[in-house]
């Protein structure tokens, strides 16, 4: 929480689950931020993120939400939202903070006009924990005059983009990308969305257990791809050109909790009486082991 607190950003957690159980949590694992309550989902249906993919009668999993997480102003204005599709992977705290503080990256300035790109590309983080994203950090500094693409992108342009090598293992989300200008096209009613300047390009991604790499020195996976750019004039534009990255990431360990005499009992009760919902248990405890996780990456930072 260290790099929150720096950054005067609170953080609050908000769940389905009742006030007694979220204070034996807290105190159990030593939360250090704010656990709200909302036993009803009242909150979780105001905002329009109940989970509809459980039914009623799905006791105790009814009233849980989409994960996502939302980025609020000083005046209480939402200035930004993280959801993505699946359940089962999480924004890292690097995401939160990048995108709590406007999505801001230390990146130096053109000193000069030139006639190339100049590209970086970085892992954001230090490990690639199962269930947890990080990003994949493009920086192309376009020269004056000039501009890139964004999508979309009539035949024959090529827009700015991160595109991940063929691998199994590694999940790639929605693309984050920064603000956009319109130009239209000399001679044509066409207009499309362009960057210019310093453009910050960001791709979160996660692994998910496969072509894991054990070495003496732990287990690694590998994240590979290319960023594609076009520069173009008002007049012409150059040829596409691409680059290519490779990371080879330490893959973070994932802590198992002790399962509770009472989750015990419930999973014992439900298998007797209803087989088929096993294979739910095992993905909310899965969950479980998911969250607690988020909560010690959290807290390291």
């Amino acid at each position: 929480m260290a790099a929150f607190n720096k950054a005067d950003i609170r953080l609050y957690v908000l769940s389905y689950d009742s006030h007694k159980a979220i204070a034996n949590f807290s105190k159990t694992h030593k939360i250090t931020f704010t656990m709200l309550s909302d036993p009803d989902s009242k909150v979780i249906k105001d905002f329009g993120i109940l989970n509809t993919l459980i039914p009623e009668d799905a006791h105790p999993w009814f009233g849980i939400p989409f994960p996502g997480a939302y980025i609020v102003n000083n005046e209480g204005i939402i200035t930004e939202k993280i959801f993505e599709n699946i359940h089962h992977a999480r924004p890292g705290p690097e995401q939160l903070l990048a995108a709590a503080q406007g999505e801001r990256f230390s990146v130096e300035p053109t000193l000069s006009p030139t006639e190339d790109v100049d590209v970086d590309v970085a892992f954001h983080g230090d490990s690639l924990p199962t269930g947890i994203t990080r990003e994949i950090v493009a920086t192309i500094r376009v020269p004056e005059g000039k501009h890139i693409y964004s999508e979309p992108v009539p035949e024959g342009l090529v827009a700015a983009s991160i595109e991940l090598d063929n691998n199994p293992g590694i999940v790639a989300y929605t693309p984050i990308q920064p603000k956009t200008s319109p130009l239209t096209l000399t001679g044509s009613d066409t207009t499309l969305q362009v960057y210019k300047g310093n453009t910050i390009l960001r791709l979160p991604v996660a692994q998910n257990g496969q072509l894991i790499e054990k070495t003496a020195e732990g287990n690694f996976v590998t994240v590979s791809g290319k960023v594609h750019w076009q520069t173009c004039d008002d007049k012409e534009c150059d040829l596409p050109e691409s680059v290519d990255f490779e990371f080879h990431i330490k893959v973070g360990a994932l802590i198992t909790p002790e399962l509770s005499w009472d989750l015990f009992k419930l999973v014992t009760d439900i298998s007797n009486k209803k087989p088929h919902q096993k294979v739910i248990l095992v993905v909310a405890y899965q969950a479980f082991r998911i969250s607690k996780l988020y909560k010690k990456l959290v807290q390291d930072h």
